[in-house]
């Protein structure tokens, strides 16, 4: 049996590694069904890779793993997507819907369809300084592309579509005469939208940009769940975004205007807002706060004097969130910081100067916080008077043990409590 198998292979290294991922979790008898019921039909020549893929592909668990496997032939070939943004991405989609009595959030069904599509070797894993990654090898890309009848991605050739074929899932990578033809065409079944850097440079982008958003077709796509825009260093953004009621996931890649349009905060059912590459951002609009439904906050600031959005403490979704500056106004005060209890992984907690006491520590609710993975803890250069009494505001900032790194500066104290 073994044997065959291997000769089915062809002694291809992608078609060994799919049909070791197909079988290895398998009994002998499940084995040899697969080798008479599907493999037996397999060409056994080069060709049969192909035929190997789509059997591994049509064993995958369930229909939501198809469809998040599907999503994938948006992203270029060859290109590594972090493990937290392909996640957030399917969940947004609606990809990640929890079974009734089942108490897994979404982002763990995500990990464990990872490990699925991992498990069947149709992604494979890179990690990286800045995260882990995943992609897939080019024929597992055409896979993804042939299964998936709702993607489609624009370039320079790229004609109108055929109206019969509904297309979900647009990726923008060119512009050219008949790009905004097109995106007219599909926009009542757009779901999501990646608009990516232009071949032609920043300045035809910003053109561009102009006819998208002045002509109004943003209001079109009123079923966007994703929208992800290279902005091209432009300083202004949609003042009508919030008529995309619908929108769970945004990403504004190179922004370079001083704050968010206050339509932002409109767009209650947001679950992910990444913003990268915005280094003139200089403050969040007012209500943020309004944002209940938001789980990731995509951003970092290194400076302590940016002003965190009034009354976070309201946003208890969240779980992503890389700093937080702690203020003296009201709203602002380390009491906003402890009502959110779902944080995870990395987090900046800065101007602790301005907490007193062993109780205004305690505020912040640090030991509830059970998946921080890396913390750090700043005082700033400001303070009043001499006694400062951070010894016992470090005595209240006790962490939950499964914290992993931890890392002070700034403090003052004589010892460590």
């Amino acid at each position: 049996m073994k044997k065959e198998i291997i000769k089915k292979c062809c002694g291809l290294p992608l078609a060994a590694s799919v049909m070791g991922g197909l079988l290895r979790m398998k009994g002998k008898e499940e084995w040899q069904l697969i080798l008479k019921n599907k493999l037996s039909i397999l060409s056994g020549d080069e060709d049969g890779v192909m035929e190997i893929l789509n059997l591994s592909f049509d064993c995958l668990p369930s229909p939501s793993i198809k469809k998040c496997f599907a999503y994938c032939s948006t992203f270029p070939k060859d290109t590594g997507v972090e493990r937290n943004m392909l996640i957030e991405l399917w969940m947004a989609e609606g990809f990640l819907q929890a079974d009734v009595n089942s108490q897994m959030m979404m982002e763990e069904i995500g990990m464990n369809y990872l490990r699925i599509l991992l498990q069947s070797s149709l992604f494979e894993e890179t990690s990286h300084v800045r995260g882990t990654y995943y992609k897939m090898h080019d024929l597992v890309h055409d896979l993804a592309e042939s299964v998936s009848k709702s993607t489609k991605v624009i370039n320079s050739e790229t004609q109108l579509v055929d109206n019969s074929i509904q297309v979900r899932y647009l990726a923008i990578d060119s512009f050219g005469e008949h790009t905004m033809k097109l995106l007219e065409s599909l926009s009542t079944s757009l779901h999501t939208l990646f608009i990516r850097n232009s071949l032609f440079g920043d300045h035809m982008l910003r053109k561009w940009y102009v006819n998208l958003f002045g002509g109004g077709m943003l209001k079109k796509l009123k079923n966007l769940y994703v929208l992800n825009l290279y902005c091209a260093q432009n300083e202004e953004l949609p003042i009508t975004i919030d008529k995309l009621i619908h929108l769970r996931y945004i990403e504004f890649f190179g922004f370079c205007g001083k704050s968010l349009p206050k339509s932002v905060c409109k767009l209650y059912n947001l679950q992910t807002l990444r913003l990268s590459e915005c280094i003139d951002l200089k403050e969040f609009p007012k209500g943020m706060c309004n944002l209940i439904n938001l789980r990731h906050l995509h951003y970092y600031n290194p400076n302590e004097k940016f002003q965190m959005p009034l009354n976070m403490g309201r946003l208890t979704c969240l779980q992503t969130l890389e700093f937080f500056n702690m203020g003296q106004e009201k709203g602002r005060q380390i009491g906003e910081f402890g009502c959110l209890k779902n944080l995870k992984g990395r987090l900046v907690i800065r101007n602790l100067q301005l907490v007193k006491g062993k109780e205004g520590g305690e505020e912040a609710n640090l030991s509830e916080k059970i998946n921080l993975f890396s913390l750090r803890l700043e005082w700033g250069r400001d303070r009043e008077g001499d006694n400062y009494g951070e010894e016992d505001v470090l005595d209240g900032l006790r962490h939950h043990p499964n914290l992993e790194e931890l890392a002070i500066s700034g403090f003052m104290g004589d010892q460590f409590p």
